[in-house]
């Protein structure tokens, strides 16, 4: 145990001096008594965080995403949803061929 210095008023001191006698008790044995009872008792870590994961579930910003299966479910449903067969290239193969094609007209 460790000791602990505290100041009180002169009043105070007077009743639990007299509150530790009436109980057969020091006035040390009465005060820690009293912050027992106050704080509860002391937990080891081990209980605190027992208590701690027992209590209400709480799901924060996670309740607002969906699951990690419905996103790949989504994903997946989407890769399936597009064209089987490309209608071909174009853009910079058509540009290709006009400018072949402006050329050609440019000697002629």
């Amino acid at each position: 145990m460790k000791n602990l210095t505290i100041t009180l008023p002169q009043e105070t001191i007077a009743r639990v001096r007299v509150a530790a006698a009436r109980e057969g008790k020091s006035m040390s044995k009465f005060m820690a008594e009293m912050v027992e009872k106050r704080l509860g008792q002391t937990l080891t870590q081990r209980e605190a965080l027992a208590a701690f994961l027992a209590g209400p579930d709480l799901p924060g910003i996670a309740a607002e995403r969906p699951a990690r299966e419905d996103l790949y479910a989504e994903r997946l449903l989407r890769r399936h949803e597009r064209d089987a067969v490309s209608e071909g290239p174009t853009g910079a193969a058509e540009a290709g061929h006009r400018a072949k094609l402006d050329r050609r007209a440019k000697r002629a």
